[in-house]
């Protein structure tokens, strides 16, 4: 690909996907630390423009480096406050926003691995297997955590 095709190409994955890319950073709460998940999922887009070699599966490529750049940064503080997330997971509409508080800290209650493929199955759109290469884990495990996490979220909502 040249550099003009390189950059479309990236245009349209910030277009597509940086919602998503957004949603899947604020899981590690890095607001704290001075830098909030739009500047890591930038930072993320301005590393994929400096890649000498498109990657072959950009998206999975983007998730992988935003997940890094925010696990580094919550790692430099030792206790992440928990915040009220219901502003960044779901859009506020007149008729949803019980169902988006319920399932916001239904999300918040599910263990952080279940939660990360969560994410990155529904709203960032992976399949399994670059879900699996994402969180290096079998991709058993990711489907396993998947239906684990969904059962658990259908509890949460209907009690």
């Amino acid at each position: 690909m040249s550099h003009n095709e390189n950059h479309d190409a990236v245009l349209q994955l910030l277009d597509e996907n940086v919602r998503a890319l957004t949603l899947f950073a604020r899981q590690w709460d890095t607001v704290s630390l001075g830098t909030n998940a739009e500047d890591i999922v930038q930072e993320a887009f301005l590393r994929l423009l400096q890649e000498s070699t498109f990657p072959k599966s950009p998206k999975a490529w983007l998730f992988r480096v935003v997940r890094n750049l925010s696990i580094d940064l919550s790692r430099r503080k030792k206790e992440i406050p928990t915040n009220d997330l219901t502003n960044y997971w779901f859009e506020h509409r007149p008729n949803n926003n019980d169902l988006a508080k319920d399932l916001t800290e239904g999300l918040q209650l599910l263990p952080q691995e279940v939660r990360e493929i969560i994410v990155a199955k529904i709203w960032g759109n992976l399949k399994f297997h670059e879900i699996a290469e994402l969180t290096n884990r079998p991709i058993s495990s990711v489907h396993h955590h998947y239906q684990q996490g969904i059962a658990q979220l259908k509890k949460w909502i209907e009690c």
